[in-house]
């Protein structure tokens, strides 16, 4: 018969106590642990799905905002060799589009002499400018409208662009560098949100007694 000391069995109950005790605090260390990596993750998923969000709009607004260019149209010189000293583009809103403020455009001239990024100017907004910046603005006029500065679905703009001095890059009148024809040219029109249209523009071998060219 064997007998058990009350001292070894005491002994090891409180080795098991301990050893339970060591289990929980293990537990409740790894249950924190896992609490925390679930809120780096969440906080991780929530800053990508609005990064996401955010660049999903902007190329939304890059494709949806912007105008389309309708038609172009060159001004011939008095000259007897077709060349053309004015330009003017009828833009339009693309479809989806929201409103487009007109006075916030910029466009990027790039011809055979020049190339020059313009912005608007208001100075004399029914025809190409001649004041001292013609050769680093342009103008607009509303063709269909309701007579402000905003581009709206069914509405039509004419930007208009001082060829001669842009080509020169002088505004002075005795410095004058028409596009002759032949020659081409690329604008390149950009809206506040970033979105860009191009428009090829080419000089046609033109004679005859019309005062405007389609380009």
């Amino acid at each position: 018969m064997r007998l058990v000391c009350r001292e070894d069995s005491v002994g090891h109950t409180g080795r098991r106590g301990q050893v339970g005790i060591g289990t929980l605090v293990v537990f409740i260390a790894m249950v924190l642990v896992a609490a925390l990596a679930a809120g780096v993750l969440i906080h991780t998923a929530s800053f990508l799905q609005a990064t996401a969000e955010d660049a999903g709009k902007e190329s939304i607004d890059r494709v949806v905002n912007g105008v389309e260019v309708v038609t172009t149209a060159g001004h011939v010189t008095d000259g007897d060799d077709g060349s053309v000293d004015t330009v003017r583009l009828w833009v339009r809103p693309r479809p989806a589009a929201g409103d487009i403020n007109v006075s916030r455009l910029t466009v990027k001239w790039v011809g055979e002499q020049a190339g020059q990024s313009l912005t608007f100017s208001g100075t004399d907004p029914v025809s190409p400018s001649t004041a001292s910046d013609a050769h680093t603005t342009f103008n607009a006029s509303e063709s269909i409208g309701d007579g402000d500065k905003i581009l709206e679905q069914g509405e039509e703009f004419v930007l208009y662009f001082n060829v001669s001095q842009i080509e020169s890059g002088d505004a002075d009148p005795a410095n004058l560098a028409p596009l002759h024809p032949g020659d081409q040219a690329t604008t390149e029109i950009t809206v506040a949100t970033g979105s860009t249209s191009a428009a090829y523009l080419t000089v046609p071998d033109y004679s005859g007694n019309a005062t405007y060219v389609r380009l």
